[in-house]
């Protein structure tokens, strides 16, 4: 049988076999039957003309001659993980949609100007926008349902080119009467012993902003989840504990019950672009139109 007749689902079912050692957990992977999944393999070692796997009743593991040929099957599927993303690329600059999460709070005052600068250049092109909340601070970029996001790093996404595009003070928002509130400004240590409004989960971004590079490897008491501003602030009203946001939060969502209060020892939180390489055409002009709006000078 000529080698011809190789096909990537060959190569998808030796892959899993491989990493799974067993036919059954493979197939389930793959979302096929057993049986299919062993006459697919039975296929391929018929056209190769040699035993891929050894198989004894209770596991299965690669030959020699299979390890060889499992070590170019790899190369080969990381070759077309990367075609896939090139043609993704190119899909999208043809046809002249770009979709953009941001996450909630982020951004605000740039998102509008951002719209209108992209739609002058290129006014053939959709730019769409999908709001996340806090339970996916990197704004839909792991689920790779957008083409790029908006949102303020640390995040654990791997993977992803970030482009900072502006930055902005960090306050705590404290309850009206707190005791902080009566000074102009606050230290982050004077933060650290409080009871804090956390975003839901965990990760990098939640310890960011519960500010765990301070405390000295000591957790945070954490009193309450919310996956929104609004919710954020409205534990702070009703006195359930205290937060640390962005400036931009003080001037977007103030309301009564909550107080402002500038951290004068707290880095710039940092307001980015992310997207995974290659960047297509569309994302560069978001990057180039954002740069220009932030009047940020972009190192990208």
């Amino acid at each position: 049988m000529s080698l011809m007749n190789i096909q990537l689902r060959h190569i998808r079912c030796l892959l899993a076999v491989a990493s799974e050692k067993n036919f059954a957990r493979a197939a389930e992977r793959l979302a096929v039957s057993q049986p299919a999944l062993s006459q697919t393999i039975m296929q391929l070692e018929a056209t190769l003309g040699f035993e891929i796997f050894e198989r004894t009743t209770r596991s299965v593991s690669l030959t020699k001659d299979g390890a060889i040929l499992c070590e170019y099957a790899h190369k080969l599927n990381r070759s077309m993980e990367t075609f896939h993303k090139e043609v993704k690329a190119l899909q999208l600059s043809i046809h002249n949609f770009l979709r953009v999460g941001y996450l909630i709070g982020t951004a605000v005052e740039f998102i509008p100007k951002i719209t209108q600068e992209f739609e002058r250049r290129r006014p053939n092109a959709t730019l769409e926008f999908v709001e996340y909340d806090f339970t996916n601070p990197d704004a839909g970029l792991s689920t790779e349902l957008v083409d790029c996001s908006i949102f303020r790093p640390p995040v654990d996404t791997p993977g992803i080119h970030i482009v900072e595009i502006a930055r902005e003070k960090c306050v705590a928002c404290l309850p009206d009467g707190h005791p902080l509130s009566l000074q102009d400004t606050v230290q982050v240590e004077q933060l650290l012993d409080e009871p804090f409004i956390a975003a839901p989960g965990n990760g990098v971004w939640r310890d960011y902003w519960l500010a765990s590079q301070y405390r000295q490897g000591k957790p945070a008491r954490v009193v309450f989840e919310a996956a929104t501003v609004d919710s954020e602030l409205q534990a702070v009203a009703l006195r359930k504990g205290i937060s640390i946001t962005a400036e931009s939060t003080a001037r977007f969502y103030a309301r009564p019950g909550v107080t402002f209060r500038k951290i004068s020892n707290m880095d710039d939180c940092i307001i980015a672009i992310g997207h995974r390489q290659p960047a297509n055409p569309l994302i560069k002009e978001l990057i180039d139109v954002a740069a220009l709006v932030t009047r940020l000078p972009v190192k990208d």
